[in-house]
């Protein structure tokens, strides 16, 4: 049976969670164990880590034992993604408990990158994360060397290269609450059969359900578990309500 995925996105910098709008104005937001420790206890399906701190060095012992511990406080797969661009890296975060790496700016840093993780690791274990801006009517990607490059192209060439997941974040409505783009993600459904999460927008639980109702089967959530009067309890009660598929 395919359970709708219900996935807390938290975004780490100088050791504290934060939470923006548009990729922007990053205020504090918690300590990361113990958000980690209560979004795992209240049954999200997975939890994603994303390190926007570029002082934060994987290769350091200190901080790798930190990332560590944020495992350690969760009984849920975790995700972690930011500043990973080698093998290397990669190895010393799966064997600090983390059940996938999430890739987004390595991609165009390195185009061999997805490819050697998956050889690595296996398709399972690789997100990749394709950040979506929406100016005048036309729809970019985010740390695109190629000011141009067609975004149904890009996740073919992302399929091409093994990984078994991509992660769609509207950047130009992230901290919005004014609902994901659904149009585009019909295009992206239609275009590709691999897991797609999509984030960035959501402020209701009706947005939520309106997102499944057109295919969605996992959605990344950032202020509405942030800032919002809800957990993941009372999300999925709510789906459930409704009869969609979710684990209690």
């Amino acid at each position: 049976m395919s359970y709708i995925r219900i996935i807390p996105s938290l975004l780490l910098k100088n050791n504290k969670l934060v939470k923006g709008k548009n990729f922007k104005n990053h205020k504090n937001a918690g300590h990361p164990k113990t958000t980690i420790n209560s979004l795992s206890y209240q049954g999200a399906d997975e939890i994603s880590i994303l390190n926007i701190d570029d002082n934060l060095k994987l290769n350091d012992q200190i901080n790798l034992q930190s990332i560590e511990s944020f495992s350690a406080n969760s009984t849920v797969p975790l995700t972690f993604g930011g500043g990973i661009n080698d093998i290397e890296t990669a190895t010393s975060i799966i064997k600090s408990g983390f059940e996938k790496i999430y890739i987004s700016r390595g991609i165009f840093k390195n185009k061999n990158l997805i490819k050697n993780l998956v050889n690595n690791f296996g398709g399972q274990s690789i997100v990749g994360g394709i950040n979506i801006l929406k100016q005048n009517h036309k729809y970019i990607i985010l740390n695109s060397k190629e000011e141009n490059q067609d975004i149904i192209n890009f996740i073919k060439f992302l399929e091409k290269q093994g990984l078994g997941e991509i992660k769609i974040t509207f950047v130009d409505r992230e901290g919005s609450k004014s609902g994901l783009d659904l149009d585009f993600c019909k295009l992206i459904l239609k275009n590709t059969s691999l897991p797609c999460i999509f984030e960035g927008g959501i402020g209701n639980l009706n947005q939520i359900k309106d997102a499944i109702e057109i295919g969605v089967k996992a959605i990344g959530l950032g202020t509405l578990i942030t800032y919002g009067d809800y957990n993941i309890i009372k999300i999925k009660s709510y789906l459930k309500n409704y009869n969609f598929n979710v684990r209690l």
